[in-house]
Order: structure tokens, then C-alpha cells, then sequence
């Protein structure tokens, strides 16, 4: 019940503060602009996943950074300030100010994704004739639950360090890695185990080893793309269903770590 009482403080302190009227309407201005520059490059013969994929492709950037935002000073600040010594001494345990605020802050992120979203369905509707339920419904699951992964990152960050500096730096910096970094420091590791023949040379380059694809797979980003239920004969850890294992991790272990540095660590 803690738990409940400390998300809706957080969702109402973001009202209070316009925080969220903020973020929906820099979500809204920027889903329409993306909306709108993805309809006038659709090619003969358009589809909603054609037009769908650039936009998810473009939110996917940008809902990370969004949840990162929401999420790294949730509790650090509050350390900082002292009120969370102040905030224990009520009947919240510690594992109740981490949940507590995770889901308030994951509600705010659900919201402006889902107000940008419904933007975003009603001008494919007025401006086009490719709209699909199922897939539209299908894409806004996955940006929302995209950006409750980084909020999840963000708030075991805030959880874990000591101050706002290192939190944002930690949470923003892992950011970064995921959505612009990562595959081009896996391509230097794959190329360092695996490295591909030199020009004019003889040797004819043997297929990678299958923890490579895992490990490129590690990042969310990446592993939310690759998504499904398609058997195939491969390792199961390359199988698109593990991405759902790997999205799992990213959401869970990150909080159970902060919890335990929190749970005992000293507050002053």
C-alpha cells in the first residue's frame, strides 16, 4: 500500500510542477514532426510498417533520453536534500520509496508516450489510408515499454549514487552506449575474435561464433527490434523469444542491485 501512496505523490508532484504538461507537449511537437517527415518520404507503395518503423526507429532514440530524465533524481535528490531521512521515519520501508517512485515515474512516461501515440494514430487516420489497430497498438506497447526500461536504468542509478551529478552521468552515459555506441563497439570486438580477411586473401572467412550475435543482442534497443516467436534451429539464447529474456533483464536486475547497495547503505 506504501508502494501505491508513494507513485501517486510522484504522478501528482509531476502535475503539480507541470513536469508532465512539459513532456507531453515535447512529445506531441516532436511525434508530429516525425509523423509528418516520415508520411512525405513514403515511397509507391506505402504501408503502416513502413511508415511505422521510421517513427518507432526515431521515438526510440529519443523515449530513452525521456526516461532517463524522469528517473535519475528520483531518489538522490532526495537524499541530497535530507527529506528522505525524513520520508523513512513514515511507515515506507525502503523497497516501498524505490517501487513507489519507479511506478510514479513510469506512469508519467506511460502517459505522454500514450498522449503522443493517440496524435499519432488520429493523423494517420486524417492523413492517410494505412492504419492498423493491431500494429499501431503493437508499436506504442513497445516505445511505452522501452521507456519504462529507462526509467527502471535511471532510477537504480538514483538509487545507487550519492549525488545527482554521478546519477545523471551514470544513467545518461548508459543511454549513449545503447542507442549510439553499442554497435559500433561490438563491431570492434567482432572484429578483434573475428577478423575478416584481408583483400585478395585466400581465406575464406568462417561464420562468426554465435555468442557474438548474443552479445550485440545485449543491448535493449536491439533486442526489442528482434522480438518474436519464430522457431528456428539456432542456440535458444539467439532465438527471437530470448530477446524478451534480455528486455527482462535490463528491466529487473538493475533495480535488485540498486536496492541492495540501498538497502544498506547510510543515508547521511
Amino acid at each position: 500500500m506504501s508502494t501505491l501512496v508513494i507513485a501517486k505523490k510522484e504522478f501528482e508532484d509531476a502535475i503539480r510542477a507541470r513536469t508532465l504538461q512539459l513532456l507531453v507537449a515535447f512529445f506531441v511537437g516532436f511525434t508530429t514532426l516525425v509523423f509528418h517527415y516520415h508520411r512525405s518520404r513514403l515511397g509507391e507503395d506505402p504501408t503502416f510498417t513502413t511508415l511505422f518503423d521510421g517513427i518507432v526507429g526515431m521515438l526510440g532514440v529519443v523515449v530513452p533520453v525521456l526516461g532517463v530524465m524522469v528517473g535519475y533524481n528520483a531518489i538522490v535528490a532526495e537524499r541530497e536534500s535530507g527529506s528522505l531521512t525524513l520520508l523513512l521515519t513514515l511507515p515506507h520501508s525502503r523497497l516501498d520509496i524505490m517501487l513507489g517512485k519507479f511506478l510514479g515515474r513510469s506512469a508519467i512516461v506511460v502517459v505522454t508516450v500514450a498522449v503522443g501515440f493517440i496524435l499519432i494514430g488520429i493523423q494517420t487516420i486524417l492523413f492517410t489510408d494505412l492504419f492498423s489497430l493491431t500494429e499501431f497498438l503493437l508499436a506504442a506497447g513497445e516505445i511505452t515499454l522501452f521507456g519504462i526500461l529507462f526509467v527502471a536504468i535511471a532510477i537504480a542509478f538514483s538509487t545507487a549514487m550519492r549525488t545527482s551529478m554521478t546519477a545523471s552521468i551514470g544513467a545518461l552515459g548508459l543511454t549513449i552506449l545503447f542507442s549510439f555506441l553499442w554497435d559500433f563497439v561490438t563491431g570492434l570486438i567482432v572484429q578483434f575474435v573475428h577478423p575478416i580477411p584481408a583483400t585478395g586473401s585466400r581465406i575464406t572467412r568462417t561464420p562468426a561464433p554465435n555468442w557474438t550475435t548474443l552479445f550485440q543482442r545485449l543491448n535493449p534497443r536491439r533486442a526489442f527490434m528482434e522480438i518474436g516467436f519464430v522457431r528456428e534451429p539456432i542456440p535458444f539464447y539467439l532465438d527471437p523469444w530470448f530477446g524478451w529474456v534480455i528486455v527482462g533483464f535490463w528491466l529487473v536486475v538493475p533495480l535488485g542491485l540498486a536496492y541492495l547497495r540501498f538497502q544498506n547503505s547510510d543515508l547521511a
